[in-house]
């Protein structure tokens, strides 16, 4: 299964993090269709090396084909 590491950007400017199971397309798909009209996504460049760092933190666990989360919460400074 390919895992997909996205950047959502609310209407206000807020960075937030979604992870997505599918082609690269279909990722970023699943994940517009989850979120609020008016925000966007987008693929973050980091090939493995970003979905190998979402594997170690555990956020791939559970993930089904065709399903996106938001796992912010995960990434980044806390």
């Amino acid at each position: 299964m390919e895992a997909h590491l996205l950047q959502v950007t609310t209407d206000d400017g807020e960075r937030r993090f979604w992870l997505a199971a599918g082609t690269e397309e279909e990722a970023v798909q699943l994940v517009l269709d989850a979120i609020p009209e008016g925000w966007t996504a987008k693929l973050i460049d980091g090939g493995l090396a970003a979905r190998e760092q979402a594997a170690a933190l555990g956020l791939t666990i559970g993930l089904a084909p065709g399903e996106a989360r938001e796992v912010s919460r995960g990434i980044g400074p806390s």
